[in-house]
C-alpha cells in the first residue's frame, strides 16, 4: 500500500488524550478542525467555505508526551505524518474517517507564538531540561502544587507575553 505523507494545519477540537495500550505502549490522540476559506474577489472579504475534521494519533512515546504537555483545546497546530482514510457504516449510512499518524507536531506560528524548551532524555527515559531541571509534566515532577506544563498558568498571565528572540551564532 502506498503511504500518503501530508501536513495538516488547523486547531485542536479537544485536549490531547493518552490511551494506555498495555505492555508499555501508549498512543496520544486529538482531533483537528481544518477551516477552508477563500477571498471573495467581488467583495474583498474572506469567506469560510467548509471545515474538515482529522483525527491525529501519535505512537511515538516522547512526541506524544511533549504534545500532551504543550497543547490544549483550541490551539493552532501543524501536524505531519501518514494519512489514512477508511469508510465505515453507522446507523445505515456510510461515513468516512480521516486519521493522520503523526511523526511531527508543532504550533502554527501564523497565529500563535511559542517558547521552546529543549529537553534531553536520561537513562531511565525521563525528560530533563538542558539546564538540568526536571521538565514539568514528566512523571518525576507530578507532585501536588507543581505546574504540569507551560499552559498551566492562567490565561491572563500568558496574554501579552512576548518571547525573546536570540539570533543564532554564526560559524
Amino acid at each position: 500500500m502506498t503511504e500518503i505523507l501530508t501536513t495538516v494545519v488547523g486547531r485542536l477540537t479537544n485536549a490531547p488524550v493518552t490511551r494506555d495500550l498495555g505492555g508499555g505502549r501508549e498512543v496520544v490522540s486529538f482531533r483537528m478542525a481544518c477551516n477552508h476559506g477563500y477571498l471573495d474577489r467581488t467583495t474583498g472579504q474572506w469567506k469560510e467555505s467548509s471545515t474538515s475534521y482529522v483525527s491525529v494519533d501519535i505512537w511515538r512515546k516522547h512526541l506524544g508526551r511533549n504534545v500532551q504537555g504543550s497543547f490544549v483545546k483550541g490551539d493552532p497546530v501543524i501536524a505531519h505524518g501518514r494519512l489514512y482514510v477508511r469508510d465505515y457504516e453507522q446507523e445505515g449510512r456510510t461515513r468516512t474517517a480521516v486519521t493522520l499518524v503523526a511523526d511531527a507536531v508543532g504550533p502554527d506560528l501564523n497565529t500563535a507564538m511559542a517558547a521552546v524548551t529543549r529537553v534531553r532524555r536520561t537513562a531511565d527515559g525521563s525528560l530533563v531540561e538542558e539546564a538540568g531541571t526536571p521538565v514539568p509534566g514528566d512523571e518525576g515532577a507530578a507532585q501536588e502544587g507543581v505546574p504540569i506544563g507551560p499552559r498551566s498558568a492562567p490565561e491572563e498571565e500568558r496574554l501579552g507575553q512576548v518571547a525573546e528572540v536570540v539570533p543564532a551564532a554564526r560559524a
